[in-house]
């Protein structure tokens, strides 16, 4: 006779079930397993013993290669249930033991699969989160380092006025900063579930101390903080907090994609101010090409994320009634997103960043050459002289910024003296509160 798992692989396949979430399923039914023999002892100590032994090694990974079931399937979870279910009676090895009639006394797919997947879910944020901590503090990092390199900053692709380097990675600082206060108020959405809720959230054969009881030994073998959801039939029947979650991590692809974006003009032919270090050959017939691999990994794999993020969403509106019966492909979603975020988060910051260095020479014509430096002097000198000036600046095409201050100083009333302090980075790039000595401007 053909056991249900053997079943299910005829209907959707076989290939190995996660090992993030055969731990997570694990631990959810070692957990009601427990509340069971606390609350009413069914099992003699000698079976409940080995049970509980065998849902360790579950948990440990020992037994891995006995979950065959993909996550693509229907049935909402019910054959992945089956197949724990199956498979700890047969490692128990005791025929008094009913997969279904024991092992699933007081449970049912609907309560116990989400809520393993919910905790799946709940590691991925707390390791995304660590990712992202590491990132922001390389960007502050690097805000702090670079905080006097003076450079065109742009508008639209066209330079526009000064900024400092340093500023440039404040405002990649600050994306992330924001997506890693969101990830952290997402902990608090996440951590309820639905265990003990049963079918369909009304608790049907459930007793009330066994709920209570799961509850606390699921908190306890997990290390987690999760909590049983005040409103049962909510938390089987809509997936909204999970899209909440994709739709965070969704921000953050967004953030990443816009960084290495960024990096990518920065670092290219067009601008060449920051340099990718080049960590392959960049081409099969042109030796002095270099290609920015890492940015353009980041940034594939953020739209990657991006999408999985908007099957989530789908999924979530997707359900009927009293269940999603889509969870499994949901989790399927969230494990591919977790390691593309992981896979572009240590990108950037293990590889990218440390690798990276600044052209100088290239800030410094780019920034001279460019309009950004008598944009700002259109209150002093007045918008007409600025467009006078231009065209010497397009056909001089200054190397340096002192070449530059010389050209403005043989070319209007301004004195050196007066370029030299108008001309320094943090009269450029903040509040500027009172006025360049006024004697200073103007030639005898």
């Amino acid at each position: 006779m053909k056991s249900e798992t053997e079943k299910a692989r005829e209907s959707f396949g076989s290939e190995q079930t996660p090992p993030e979430l055969i731990r997570a399923y694990g631990e959810v039914k070692k957990a009601a397993l427990a509340a069971q023999q606390s609350c009413f002892e069914l099992y003699r100590p000698e079976i409940y013993k080995r049970i509980i032994s065998v849902l360790d090694e579950i948990i440990q990974g020992s037994h891995n290669s006995l979950f065959s079931l993909p996550l693509s399937q229907g049935g909402a979870g019910t054959s992945l249930h089956m197949n724990i279910n199956e498979v700890v009676c047969s490692l128990v090895g005791e025929p008094s033991l009913h997969p279904l009639d024991d092992l699933a006394r007081f449970q049912s797919t609907n309560d116990t699969f989400s809520t393993a997947v919910i905790i799946m879910v709940y590691r991925q944020l707390l390791e995304t989160e660590e990712y992202v901590i590491k990132l922001q503090e390389s960007l502050v990092r690097l805000e702090e380092k670079y905080s006097s390199v003076l450079m065109t900053g742009r508008t639209e692709l066209q330079d526009a006025l000064p900024i400092t380097l340093g500023q440039v990675f404040a405002a990649w600082s600050g994306a992330i900063e924001r997506d890693r206060w969101r990830l952290h108020k997402l902990k608090e959405r996440l951590r309820t579930i639905p265990l003990g809720g049963t079918a369909i959230g009304t608790c049907f054969s459930a007793p009330r101390k066994y709920v209570f009881k799961a509850e606390q030994s699921l908190r306890q073998i997990t290390g987690l903080p999760l909590c049983r959801s005040q409103n049962l039939t909510d938390a089987i029947s809509n997936q909204d907090t999970l899209g909440e979650v994709a739709g965070g991590f969704r921000l953050l692809a967004l953030n990443l994609r816009k960084i290495s974006g960024d990096l990518l003009l920065y670092t290219s032919s067009l601008s060449g101010e920051l340099v990718h270090g080049e960590l392959q050959f960049g081409s099969t017939i042109m030796p002095l090409k270099a290609n920015p691999v890492l940015l353009e990994y980041v940034s594939g794999l953020s739209l990657s994320v991006k999408h999985e993020c908007a099957k989530i969403e789908e999924y979530a509106a997707s359900g009927q009634l009293q269940l999603n019966p889509y969870l499994p492909f949901m989790a399927q979603s969230f494990l591919s997103i977790h390691s593309s975020l992981k896979k572009a988060l240590s990108a950037l910051n293990d590889r990218f960043f440390p690798g990276m260095s600044l052209n100088k020479e290239k800030i410094a014509s780019n920034l001279a050459s460019s309009p950004a430096l008598i944009n700002t002097l259109r209150s002093v000198i007045g918008y007409s002289k600025i467009k006078e000036l231009s065209e010497l600046i397009k056909q001089e095409n200054p190397a340096d910024l002192d070449s530059l201050k010389e050209l403005i100083s043989l070319n209007s009333d301004l004195t050196g003296k007066f370029l030299d302090e108008w001309f320094r980075p943090e009269n450029l790039t903040t509040y500027r509160d009172t006025d360049i000595d006024s004697e200073l401007q103007t030639k005898e």
